[in-house]
């Protein structure tokens, strides 16, 4: 099982113990215990495959460290199923719902004896859910309006968590070798928020021997479905997987088509029949003959469009800007220059304020924000007055350093004839910004 599973068992776990008002503390170690894994960088599957001690993980002890090895090694954990045999199944799909979290289902199961999605849309259209404290208009409204994430039987997972998945089974699949082309479609193609399914496309010389060892993967818990060139399955942590193997002809197509969104599939087959063509995965097609397939560029051009992004097709006006040559250009990773919202562990962070700057460093920032918690939002490690202003010193003592070596480093290059350019200054601008009702002399 990959990080996001295990971390999600551990949440689910927390969730339960809080359900069934268990002791706060204990279900806070399993709140950091997920939070831990998640954030985890290495996959822990692999870390107990070659034994090694998980203790040394900050924030894992014992205890915790047996039940990540019983997860990996069973795909279970006891105690998530002693807790689950104790209530009604359905409590969980309660806390997909946006604003639902365990005290709020703990209140409608023992107030209104409500144990499943169902029973919730019951006890919404009777207007009996508004009169609990804690509830009111407003959040029966917002229950009203996430309930079908409840009553829908398939799991999401956001897209990093999906990513961790992803990222796995392609290094599986291109260890194999013998794949001219992969690539993994569908909605995480499109880095929709949450994802379904994963969709995996591929080429290669050798079929049969791609599907063996995609069916091979150490995380697949059941094969739902096999063929000759497709593969389903559904891995431990209760993702889908689908591994399509297509011919090159047809690559281009075939990854349009399971990319989606099927809304903007529906206005590019319109428009290949405006021009008395066919489209669909294998192809664009003029009568029998294929005309187009192998790659996306190839089939966008022969509709009369320039390529468009995965990230835009959701059929919001892309096809239009397509076809008049106007899309926007995306925004990439190399062009983000900073950071406007970090906390350090003067809060609720994770790292030193020393620790943030230096991974902002690495990532080539040109600024960054510490936005740190003040004691007006009730954070335990909140900034008083006297914190706040000994960070807002540290701060600009770091800010003076980097100010200097920006006049050292335009220095040594005027004396050199002039080679100055920003990116040789290795300088580096972090502030603060001042938590809810405080200012450099304190609270407001």
């Amino acid at each position: 099982m990959q990080n996001p599973d295990i971390a999600r068992l551990f949440d689910e776990v927390a969730d339960l113990l809080e359900i069934q008002s268990q002791n706060p503390f204990r279900v806070r170690a399993y709140r950091n215990a997920a939070r831990v894994v998640r954030d985890f960088p290495r996959p822990l599957q692999e870390e107990v495959r070659r034994s090694a001690d998980l203790t040394e993980i900050p924030g894992i002890g014992e205890d915790l460290a047996e039940k990540i090895a019983a997860i990996v090694t069973t795909g279970e954990l006891p105690l998530h199923k002693e807790l689950v045999a104790k209530l009604p199944s359905g409590l969980l799909d309660l806390l997909r719902i946006p604003g639902l979290g365990p005290k709020r289902v703990k209140t409608l199961y023992t107030k209104l004896k409500v144990k499943s999605a169902p029973d919730l849309e019951k006890a919404l259209a009777t207007g009996k859910v508004r009169t609990l404290a804690g509830f009111g208009p407003k959040m029966e409204e917002k229950i009203r309006a996430g309930l079908g994430a409840a009553l829908h039987v398939e799991r999401r997972l956001l897209l990093p968590e999906a990513e961790v998945h992803a990222r796995a089974l392609v290094e599986h699949l291109r260890a194999g070798g013998g794949l001219t082309n992969l690539e993994v479609a569908g909605s995480y193609r499109r880095r929709k928020e949450s994802i379904g399914d994963l969709d995996i496309l591929v080429t290669t010389k050798r079929p049969k021997a791609a599907i063996e060892r995609f069916a091979a993967y150490p995380d697949v818990a059941e094969i739902l479905s096999r063929g000759d060139t497709r593969v389903t399955v559904r891995l431990r942590g209760g993702l889908q997987v689908d591994l399509r193997v297509v011919e090159p002809a047809a690559y281009g197509a075939a990854l349009m088509y399971f990319t989606g969104s099927k809304a903007h599939n529906i206005e590019l087959r319109q428009i290949a029949q405006d021009k008395k063509y066919k489209l669909n995965e294998y192809g664009v097609y003029r009568a029998a003959r294929r005309i187009a397939g192998a790659t996306e560029q190839e089939v966008y051009a022969k509709l009369g469009l320039d390529w468009i992004p995965p990230e835009l097709r959701e059929a919001r006006g892309e096809i239009a800007l397509a076809r008049a040559h106007h899309l926007p250009t995306l925004v990439t990773l190399d062009e983000i220059q900073g950071d406007l919202q970090m906390h350090t562990t003067e809060s609720d962070g994770e790292a030193s304020l020393e620790q943030m700057v230096e991974a902002c460093r690495a990532r080539g920032y040109a600024y960054c924000a510490i936005t740190d918690h003040s004691k007006r939002v009730t954070m335990a490690l909140g900034l008083d007055s006297k914190r706040l202003r000994a960070q807002w010193k540290t701060i600009d003592a770091w800010n003076a350093i980097a100010a200097a070596k920006t006049i050292d480093a335009v220095d040594a290059c005027q004396a050199n004839g002039g080679c100055f350019t920003e990116n040789d200054t290795n300088a580096f601008l972090f502030f603060q910004v001042l938590g809810p009702g405080m200012s450099p002399q304190g609270p407001a």
